[in-house]
């Protein structure tokens, strides 16, 4: 057992860190609890309350998110019910929680190794949400259309036999209904959504059974024969036709029910083989148009939430890897060791320190930078006076990268002159205004303001800088007397 804000490993039956004190009492309740949660969806799924399982672990992972076990189950869940984008993703997240001797590495290789898979998945979840939004426009045959295609790709889909169900009750379809919501309960025999639409179902079969046996008691006729009850239907229309004109009110009768034939019969059929092709045509000429659009958003939005968890989950890791860090920074800029102390620094993520640790982190990153842009300094103003000017301008770059103020603006100048020996009057010119922006008062104002203008007329005026001998820092006085 590891403490949960330290990280050290603890004895089980410690009521405290003896690391860093943390009472971790409370924290073995919760262990417990979210236990509890994972065995009683364990004893769910084994029984295909697939529904009530994943609510149990839900639960489990909200009290320990690192409950890998509980997170595996969870992902097979949502596999048994057809869900696999969610599958996936709990298997993603659990795989690195744990990164060896994890059950997700096999169903994840499972998914990747088997033939069609993603692509099948990828192409369930774009028929899925087309036949949702063809049930929001009220085209219930299109939407069942392709769910009956959604269903055949991916038969254990629970929410796709849940809403072809709903579509058939719409329709008073109550038999088709019944069917699929078999099949579901099949799946999930507890899901409640199934069950609430089992209800109406079977509600709705009771009321056609009763208005069935109604009609037949009403062409039944009873009486009493002595004793006897005698039962015999009612043939009264069939009296009405035995008479001398029989023969012909047949034959006109006959004539009539086959044109109604043709007309209720013959001719929807057509119409509906006809209206079928069409609908057939319409779903592959929607498909074809919603390959690039159709659910890209939501799973853009599925990808950033994996990806915040991921990150949230990443950077849990480099807390004690910071800390670590920091006490080799802190040893190295004890032993005067500057550059190995900077090397350090450059691994730590400040923000996962603490406040003493930020406020070390800043006081050894203060000095580092000193020593930095000290040897950067004396290497550009070398190269300076030397006339390398393109190289003094790359190197007094990179201090004004990171203090535009350093030495008294002394860079911006020196880059400012470089560019004007280069002839790159418009740097030039950008990098003295610069320097009196910031400061107006520097001791190169009055030159930088004469160069300016020399530059902008097209003409240079003379001036130089020539370094002390005695000055190992890099600074200059200015002179007048000679052409630089």
């Amino acid at each position: 057992m590891n403490c949960f804000y330290c990280g050290n490993e603890i004895e089980e039956h410690a009521h405290a860190c003896p690391y860093c004190n943390a009472n971790i009492d409370s924290y073995k309740k919760i262990l417990r609890t979210a236990e509890a949660f994972y065995n009683d969806g364990l004893e769910r799924a084994k029984v295909r309350d697939i529904s009530g399982a994943i609510r149990s672990l839900k639960e489990c992972l909200r009290y320990n998110k690192n409950h890998t076990d509980a997170r595996n189950l969870l992902g097979l869940c949502y596999f048994e019910v057809g869900d696999l984008v969610s599958a996936l993703a709990e298997w993603v997240i659990s795989k690195n929680l744990q990164f060896e001797n994890n059950r997700a590495d096999e169903y994840l290789n499972v998914l990747q190794n088997t033939n069609g898979m993603l692509d099948k998945m990828n192409k369930t979840i774009r028929k899925y949400n087309q036949a949702l939004e063809y049930c929001r426009a009220g085209s219930r045959d299109l939407a069942r259309i392709q769910l009956r295609r959604v269903l055949g790709m991916n038969a254990k889909l629970v929410e796709g036999h849940q809403l072809l169900a709903l579509i058939c009750i719409q329709d008073g379809e109550f038999e088709e209904a019944r069917k699929e919501l078999s099949a579901a309960n099949k799946i999930d025999v507890k899901n409640t959504v199934t069950l609430r639409y089992m209800a109406e179902v079977k509600e709705a079969l009771r009321a056609q059974n009763a208005n069935k046996k109604k009609k037949r008691k009403e062409n039944v006729i009873k009486f009493q024969d002595g004793n006897d009850s005698v039962m015999m239907p009612n043939t009264s229309f069939r009296d009405f036709l035995d008479n001398s004109r029989a023969t012909v009110v047949n034959i006109l009768v006959g004539l009539v029910i086959g044109l109604l034939i043709c007309f209720f019969l013959v001719v929807p059929t057509v119409r509906q083989n006809a209206n079928n092709n069409a609908a057939n045509s319409l779903v592959d000429a929607n498909n074809e148009v919603a390959n690039s659009s159709t659910s890209i958003a939501t799973l853009k939005s599925q990808v950033e939430d994996l990806q915040s968890q991921l990150d949230a989950y990443t950077g849990q890791d480099d807390v004690k890897t910071s800390y670590e860090n920091l006490i080799a920074a802190s040893n190295s800029y004890a032993a005067n060791d500057v550059a190995a102390a900077a090397e350090s620094l450059s691994t730590i993520n400040r923000d996962l320190l603490d406040a003493n640790g930020q406020a070390l982190y800043d006081t050894i990153n203060a000095a580092a930078n000193e020593e930095t842009l000290s040897t950067s300094y004396n290497t550009a103003y070398a190269a300076y006076q030397s006339g390398d000017y393109q190289t003094a301008i790359d190197t007094f770059m990179t201090i004004v990268e990171v203090d535009e103020t350093y030495h008294d603006g002394n860079p911006v100048y020196y880059i400012a002159q470089s560019y004007r020996f280069l002839n790159d009057s418009e740097n030039a010119i950008t990098y003295y205004n610069k320097y009196i922006e910031l400061f107006p008062s520097g001791s190169h104002v009055s030159n930088c303001k004469k160069q300016i203008s020399a530059l902008e007329n097209g003409t240079s005026t003379s001036s130089s800088t020539t370094s002390n001998s005695n000055n190992t820092t890099g600074d200059d006085t200015e002179d007048t007397t000679g052409e630089e």
